[in-house]
Formats: structure tokens, C-alpha cells, sequence
């Protein structure tokens, strides 16, 4: 019985220390992203992605540092490289990740739309609207997917014909909904409400 306790408590204290270890690695590379040192922030999520194989976390945020790197400066040349990789990994997640990598999917292809937008325009914008409303097929109280969708659609509204009146409330609607929205997994996706707040003063007078 004595055996069994010790195999019990060092299983447990095995798995405590792993996940010490995890959210401290997690949080070092959130403060380096928030810092700007992007190189560093996904080297950092690489190495805890390959010791975390079955937590789509680590590279969730490897692919949106990516993205928003590249929404940066979308015309470099090795954003293409970039889109084709993270196309890799968003579908090796889409369903364990469900709606929030959904998101990042229609935000990838945005990305992908960026590099060419007059030859790849038509074709991918229904390609990334059919990603957001997946996103909010599969949970229509998704803040990000609410958001993703409305911003857009509104910035796609001077090149195509747009209900702007709908994505303004779906925009409102993304801000209500980033205020509610809670998670007990650590690190779990909460960015965006900075994102609406810019778009809606962008769009207000629109």
C-alpha cells in the first residue's frame, strides 16, 4: 500500500511540476509577443509546442503571432511561405481547437488575400467568410468570431457590396460578448477587444 501511495504522489507531483513549467513558459513568451520581440516569443512556443503535443495552445499562438507579423507587411516575400505553413498547422487543429482556430483560419486566409488582392481578392473572400461563420456556427458567442466576421465584411465594403448596418451590429455585438467572455483553461485566447474598440471608431461615421 506504502508503494502504491509513493507511485501516486510522484505521478502527481510529476504532473505539477509539468504544468509549472508550462505556464511559466507560457507567460515568458506572452510577455515577449506583448514586448514586441516576436523572434524570441515563438521560439520560446515551438519548444513548449513539441513538449506539449496534445495542448493546441502553444501553437495557436504561434500561428497568430505569424499572422499578425504578416498583416504587418504583407507583400514580403516570405509571407506566402508563412500562410502555407500555418494552412499545416490550423488544419491539424481545426477540430480539437474548434471555433478559435476557425478564426485564425479565415485571419490566414485574410493574410493570404493581402499578399494579392486583386487577383486573389474574389476567391477568397468567400473562403474566409465560410471560416468566421464556421467560427460562430460552432459557437455563435465567440467574441473573436463576431468580430473577425464584421471586420471584414466592413473593410470589404468599399470593393463589394455590403449590409454595413449587419456588420455594425455584429461589431457592437463582438464588444458585449468580449466583456462575458470567461475560460477556465489557462491561456486560453481572449484577445480582440482592442481590435472592435479600433474598428468601431474607425467605422462610426460610416
Amino acid at each position: 500500500m506504502k508503494k502504491v501511495l509513493i507511485l501516486i504522489f510522484s505521478i502527481c507531483s510529476v504532473l505539477v511540476f509539468g504544468q509549472a513549467n508550462y505556464e511559466k513558459g507560457m507567460q515568458k513568451a506572452m510577455q515577449e509577443w506583448q514586448q514586441g520581440n516576436n523572434k524570441e516569443a515563438l521560439a520560446i512556443l515551438e519548444r513548449i509546442s513539441d513538449a506539449n503535443t496534445e495542448n493546441w495552445i502553444p501553437a495557436y499562438y504561434q500561428v497568430l503571432i505569424r499572422i499578425t507579423q504578416g498583416f504587418q507587411n504583407p507583400q514580403d516575400e516570405i509571407v506566402e511561405h508563412v500562410v502555407q505553413n500555418n494552412r499545416l498547422i490550423i488544419e491539424r487543429w481545426l477540430t480539437e481547437g474548434g471555433e478559435e482556430w476557425y478564426v485564425l483560419q479565415g485571419m490566414n486566409e485574410t493574410l493570404d488575400l493581402m499578399t494579392d488582392p486583386v487577383n486573389k481578392g474574389m476567391k477568397q473572400s468567400g473562403i474566409i467568410i465560410q471560416s468566421y461563420e464556421k467560427a460562430l456556427k460552432l459557437n455563435p458567442n465567440n467574441p473573436r468570431g463576431c468580430y473577425s466576421l464584421a471586420s471584414f465584411y466592413l473593410s470589404s465594403s468599399k470593393f463589394m457590396k455590403v449590409d454595413v448596418d449587419y456588420a455594425m451590429r455584429l461589431l457592437n455585438q463582438s464588444l458585449v460578448l468580449f466583456d462575458q467572455q470567461t475560460s477556465e483553461v489557462p491561456f486560453y485566447p481572449s484577445w480582440g477587444k482592442e481590435w472592435a474598440l479600433k474598428t468601431q471608431a474607425l467605422f462610426a461615421n460610416q
